[in-house]
This record gives structure tokens, sequence and C-alpha cells, in this order.
């Protein structure tokens, strides 16, 4: 009897920037299938660990890499068949029955290798790719082209799946499968009514890119300082709108209620999650067009760590919390009614503890890696057998 398991190729730019901490949670809860890793460039082993045998890099040279789109890829992915050869000839060494490409760009640059290799091809989009990119004519095009050969797309919610089958895809091809959390990481605390003298705690944490909304977070904070002073707003992250940031809170001198923590090691950002009282993450589609997609691995989090939540009506957000009742929605862009929402709520410290319960049942229910990655791998089981 054959008792090996079959092998995955993960394929995507790199493994595994710390924003992409959902594609590790798959990718290490492998069961039924052994994975590898194909990238142009690996980062942050030490913080999510894969063997290094599993891991295959595309790169052609140690020579700098360009930046196409938001995602980094070498030039011979797109124009060079000696890179194709290499990709092929990876997987083929690996011994894979399945590339999993991670992003639609992603996927549609795999397209070569599902054709010379005759394997199905699974491309999951996370948000940018279906929101931002379409909007440029080269990248309908090449999603048409993807849709065609590609055999699986998988989203995260049911307002990603609609917004897909809106660029092309056939409805057959799309199957939703929710982001997920290694639950025994994340210790609920029950949030209570803060001691006298002790401020509240409000956190974000993101990318400071249009999309999170950390502006409009900003304006209601500054909103929110009228009227209440023990509280904090802790900010994690970085990104193109540090400088827009920092000049807000000098320009409206939030410096007493505002502290900026910079980039953290997952595990320090998992630490300020259980000090903080209120998640508060207001995405919104930018000017551009990106958009969460989906909605924000954050919101997840936040609810297994027993945080009550403020965010909006934003693409899938209502899918992932559980609105009313684990979180409260601003309709996006919003920053008066945000600011509304959490006042409410810091002046409500006994419904905390109730919105922590509920977020928490919720992702036990809906958002347990060991059971959604089961999913993923009878998804692809499926495949290989038709």
């Amino acid at each position: 009897m054959n008792n090996v398991k079959p092998v995955v190729a993960h394929v995507n730019s790199s493994f595994f920037e710390y924003s992409e901490t959902f594609i590790y949670q798959y990718i290490s809860r492998h069961e039924n299938f052994l994975p590898v890793c194909l990238a142009w460039n690996f980062l942050n082993l030490d913080q999510f660990p894969i063997l290094q045998k599993d891991l295959y890099s595309l790169a052609l040279s140690p020579g700098p890499l360009r930046r196409i789109y938001g995602i980094v890829v070498s030039r011979f992915l797109e124009r060079d068949r000696i890179g194709e050869c290499k990709a092929v000839d990876a997987i083929r060494r690996s011994g894979a029955k399945i590339i999993h490409a991670h992003f639609g760009p992603t996927g549609y640059f795999s397209i070569p290798l599902r054709t010379r290799l005759n394997i199905p091809l699974v491309t999951t989009f996370y948000g940018y790719d279906m929101s931002k990119l379409p909007r440029q004519e080269k990248w309908k095009r090449r999603f048409t082209k993807l849709f065609k050969t590609g055999d699986l797309f998988l989203v995260e919610g049911p307002f990603m799946k609609s917004r897909l089958q809106d660029l092309g895809c056939p409805e057959e091809k799309i199957q939703i499968q929710r982001l997920a959390l290694p639950l025994e990481k994340f210790p609920w605390r029950v949030r209570q009514e803060k001691k006298h003298g002790e401020k509240a705690i409000l956190l974000f944490c993101g990318r400071f890119i249009e999309k999170k909304g950390l502006m409009d977070a900003l304006r209601a904070v500054n909103e929110i300082r009228r009227s209440h002073d023990r509280f904090e707003f802790r900010i994690v992250g970085d990104g193109p709108q540090a400088r827009q940031v920092d000049d807000f809170i000098h320009a409206h001198h939030l410096q007493s209620c505002v502290r900026r923590l910079g980039v953290l090691k997952y595990g320090d950002y998992l630490d300020e999650m259980q000090k903080a009282d209120i998640f508060v993450h207001p995405s919104l589609t930018a000017a551009d067009g990106d958009s969460e997609g989906g909605a924000p691995t954050t919101l997840l989090e936040a609810q297994a760590s027993g945080l009550p939540i403020v965010t909006t009506t934003h693409a899938d957000i209502p899918n992932v919390v559980v609105p009313g009742q684990s979180a409260l929605l601003a309709p996006e862009g919003d920053d008066e009614s945000l600011a509304a929402l959490i006042v409410g709520l810091m002046d409500r410290p006994e419904a905390w503890a109730a919105m922590g319960r509920a977020g928490r049942v919720f992702v036990e229910t809906y958002h347990d890696i060991n059971k959604e990655a089961g999913a993923l791998e009878t998804k692809y089981r499926e495949l290989i057998e038709a």
C-alpha cells in the first residue's frame, strides 16, 4: 500500500512577509500533503520556519530584483525561458502533483508551469490583485487568460467571489477558503473596565497605506480627544503614509494620546493584542481602487484574543466579524461615525467582555486552521483525482 503523501508546490514572490501570515498558517498545517515553497526571496524564516530542503529559490542571481505592481518578480518569469525552465525543474524535482499560486499575478506567471507540467493550478486572490490591478487593461487580459487556464480560484469570502465573477472568472471555478488561525497561539483575555486612573488602550495594526484607513482612525482619535482623555491609541506598522501620519499627529498635537510602535515581530505584535482593550481597523477602498478584497487577518486575530472591534462595512469585513456582537461597523470613509462608535464603546466597558466572547466563539467555529487546512487539502485531492 502506497502511503507516500502527495506534494503541493506553493509559489509566491516571497515567503514570508509579516503581512502574509495567513499563507504560512496553511502551509505549516498540511497533514495529508507535503508542502514545498518556490519563491524569488525567502525572509523571516526565524519567525516562520520551513525546512530548508523544501525551499526552492527561483532567483537567477543575487542581483537586484524589480518590483512590478507590488509583487517582487525576477525579469525571467515574464520573458526568459531559462527562468521558466528553472521553475519547472524545481517542481519536477519536488515531485509536486499540484501548483498553488498565491496572488493573481503569481497565478498568471505560473500558467507556463501548469501547461508544461500538466498538473492542476490553484490560484488564491487576496485583495489588491482583484481590486487595483484589474483597472489596467494589461492585467484584465492576463487574468482572462488565467481564468481560462487555471483549474481552481480561491477567495476568502462571498464579496470576493462576486468580484472575481465580475472580472470574468467562471463561477464553477471559484470556491471560498477562509483565512484561518492557529488558535492555540491566541490566549483569550476578558476585557474589563479600567481601574481608576488607567487609560483604555485602542490598537491599530496594518501597513500605512490608504485602504487600511489609518488616517480615518487618526481623524476619529482627534475628535474623541475633545471629550475623552483617558485613552491611548497605539499604532503597529509602517509604510508609504508614514510622513502623512507623523505630520497629522504633530499638527493636531496628538503626541500625548497616540503612540507609534513601528513594525513588530509577530510575537511582540500578539503581546500588544493582549494589552489592548479595543481594536480599531477602518478599512476602505483607496482612490486607486485598491481594497482589502476580503478582510484583514488582524480582525480575526483580534477576535481570537477577545478584543471588541470597531471597523467598517468594507468588502468582506461583515463576513469575518459578527456585526453588532463582536464588532461595531461604521460606513467606510466616515471618520465621524467611526469616532462615535469608539466613544460609545469606551463609555460602555461592561459590553467589552460579551463582545470578546462572541468574537472568540466565531473564529473557533469558522476560522480554526485545524479545520480549514483539511478543507483546503480536500480541494487539492479532488483536483488531482479529477
